[in-house]
């Protein structure tokens, strides 16, 4: 009985450890932010960090900051960014945060989403 035990001990600990590897991917796999379209943007997602593909199709400069609107197949939206500007006209891929921000007028919520970018990603391969 004690020897066949002992057989089976570098088996656990091998099944062990393949087991914490994978769930360390599946942990990394599942951090990643998927694309979000213009559409999606919500109330709950206030805050959320997303990633967006679109065509700038405005450009707004301001003394520090500058926004542009990002038009994908479903709507627009306004980015707000610290970083040299795209172009207009140019598809470009980009991590922001969503913010919301509140405009009551006459009882009415004018309001809108807008994202603060965080930085500007490679097209994907499918994109270009």
């Amino acid at each position: 009985m004690l020897i066949s035990s002992l057989r089976f001990r570098p088996t656990v600990a091998k099944l062990k450890g393949i087991i914490s590897w994978v769930t360390l991917l599946v942990s990394l796999i599942g951090c990643q932010s998927s694309l979000t379209s213009v559409k999606e943007i919500s109330q709950q997602k206030i805050d959320k960090t997303v990633l967006l593909t679109g065509k700038v199709v405005h450009i707004a400069p301001f003394i520090e900051r500058t926004a542009y609107q990002l038009e994908d197949t479903t709507g627009k939206i306004w980015v707000v960014t610290t970083q040299n500007p795209p172009q207009s006209g140019e598809l470009v891929n980009i991590k922001g945060k969503i913010k919301y921000q509140s405009l009551p007028f006459a009882e009415q919520e004018l309001g809108e989403f807008y994202l603060v970018e965080l930085e500007q990603l490679p097209l994907p391969a499918d994109e270009k």
